[in-house]
């Protein structure tokens, strides 16, 4: 059977468990589970498994895993619930993504039924959706025979014991607050905000609907409290839904971390070939600034970023990419974040039928999510590498290689950007690269926070090529890759 596009006969798949700092004594945990993850990917596509097969495989097992942000052990939010985000998106760039669901098992299988149904017309003429939310994902995941469990099954015991300290450190600071500035009113979050000008107001008299003549002054609420009955009532710290658990007694859950943004780089190498790495081991990071979960050294507890994501290239030379977050701890509940955004989180650039190259290339990102969604940065690295730009300071793009281009995506166009230089939280990111062309697979990545776990497998590998890409910090940009060819 002849092939369909570039790359030959190799197939590969490429993943990444998040970027932060992960503590030396749990690497052997974080690797295992990207060789797992390879392995189960790669045995999929050896079977003759598409692109997307291979990535909901990897990321299914990277959800289920006790140890990594997504699925279960997922963070959870300011209510002490699980809601989930994940994108697929396959070789022709359509895509299938789901934000802050909830009792999904798996929330990128879902992803991927939602790809499968944008592609099938409805009656009426109807569009189908690509990107579902909330309770209408989950009734969605439902109605498809995916998995759906009961509110607390996805809450592992490692997640459970963050949220309760998150929680005992969130009610003392808004403690500490409130009596700094002296407001005790307890009913103070139900009273509604005055409208100071009404949009009636603004309408021209004789243009203005009759229908809005009696709210044409604006409404002002006097006094200083409310009846919390006549309002609606906020979302509040609730405690998770379940029994009360002890500590686990994990050590790579009782001292696992995430937060969202990381102070320091990395600098190590994972070079082209035969798949030897070279690594250049740094030294601890500083202490974090948020206090452990038990009295420890800050090098002993993982920090590490929320989203976890693969790339895969099919025997057919078909590409696709996933992402899958469980989010950042006590967000708000409903909060997205990049791993449902498409272009933000995850991005695919299709091969252009004109192209003699047949380069297409798919890049998915790990880090801090807002600042993520400020530069678009999967879109903008997916674009820098495939026509191989970096952007001067004057705004034009100069052509460098791969390697540069990557690099100059953190260094420019993320940490230089307006909206992450001025931020009050300092801008983390972790990028997966690949590129794909008729002379073989090309994998780039590039990190500035403490440490980034990674596997890649080709079909010619015998194993998974795995690295925990490590630095001494400094503000210092690491990068390495790799290069699979097809046989001549």
């Amino acid at each position: 059977m002849s092939r369909l596009g570039g790359g030959g006969d190799i197939s590969a798949i490429f993943v990444h468990a998040g970027a932060g700092f992960h503590a030396p004594h749990n690497e052997k945990a974080h690797l295992e589970t990207c060789d797992n993850a390879a392995r189960v990917a790669m045995a999929v596509l050896k079977n003759g498994g598409s692109a997307v097969d291979a990535v909901e495989a990897a990321i299914m097992v990277l959800e289920d895993s006790d140890i990594t942000n997504a699925g279960y052990n997922s963070n959870l939010n300011i209510e002490g619930k699980v809601e989930c985000d994940a994108t697929m998106v396959d070789h022709l760039g359509r895509s299938g993504a789901v934000g802050a669901t909830a009792q999904v098992k798996n929330p990128i299988s879902l992803a991927r039924v939602i790809l499968d149904a944008s592609s099938r017309p409805l009656s009426l003429s109807r569009v189908p959706p690509n990107f579902l939310v909330g309770q209408g994902a989950t009734e969605y995941a439902y109605e498809h025979g995916l998995v759906v469990l009961p509110p607390d099954a996805l809450i592992s015991p490692g997640a459970r014991d963050r949220w309760k300290h998150w929680r005992r450190e969130l009610e003392a600071a808004t403690l500490r607050e409130r009596k700094q500035h002296g407001d005790h009113d307890p009913h103070r979050a139900f009273i509604r905000r005055s409208v100071s000008v009404n949009p009636a107001q603004m309408l021209e008299p004789l243009s203005r609907p009759a229908s809005v003549t009696g709210i044409s002054s604006p409404v002002v609420i006097k006094g200083t409290t409310a009846d919390p009955r006549l309002t609606r009532q906020p979302h509040g710290i609730t405690p998770p839904a379940g029994p009360d658990c002890s500590p686990s007694d994990s050590p790579r859950v009782k001292d696992a971390k995430f937060v969202d943004g990381i102070q320091h780089a990395a600098s190590a190498t994972w070079p082209s070939g035969d798949g030897n790495l070279s690594l250049t081991d740094g030294n601890s990071p500083s202490p974090s600034a948020v206090e452990p979960l038990r009295s420890s050294d800050a090098t002993e507890i993982d920090r590490v970023n929320d989203t976890v994501g693969a790339i895969a290239i099919d025997s057919y030379g078909n590409i696709a990419a996933g992402s899958s977050s469980g989010g950042i701890g006590m967000k708000h509940r409903g909060r997205i974040g990049p791993a449902a955004l498409v272009g933000i989180g995850t991005f695919v650039i299709p091969v252009d039928p004109g192209d003699p190259e047949a380069t297409s290339v798919a890049t998915v990102t790990s880090g801090t999510g807002e600042h993520i969604a400020t530069t678009m940065a999967a879109s903008t690295c997916a674009s820098r590498v495939y026509y191989s730009h970096r952007r001067c300071k004057d705004g034009s793009l100069e052509e460098v290689t791969e390697e540069e281009a990557i690099r100059a995506v953190i260094a420019d166009d993320f940490m230089a950007h307006p909206g992450v230089r001025g931020s009050i939280s300092h801008g983390a990111i972790g990028i997966v690269s690949v590129k794909k062309s008729v002379d073989g697979i090309f994998l780039y990545f590039a990190h500035n926070t403490d440490s980034f776990a990674l596997a890649s497998m080709s079909s010619a590998d015998k194993k998974p090529v795995c690295v925990m890409s490590r630095s001494s910090g400094g503000g210092s940009i690491a990068q390495g890759g790799r290069a699979c060819r097809p046989k001549r």
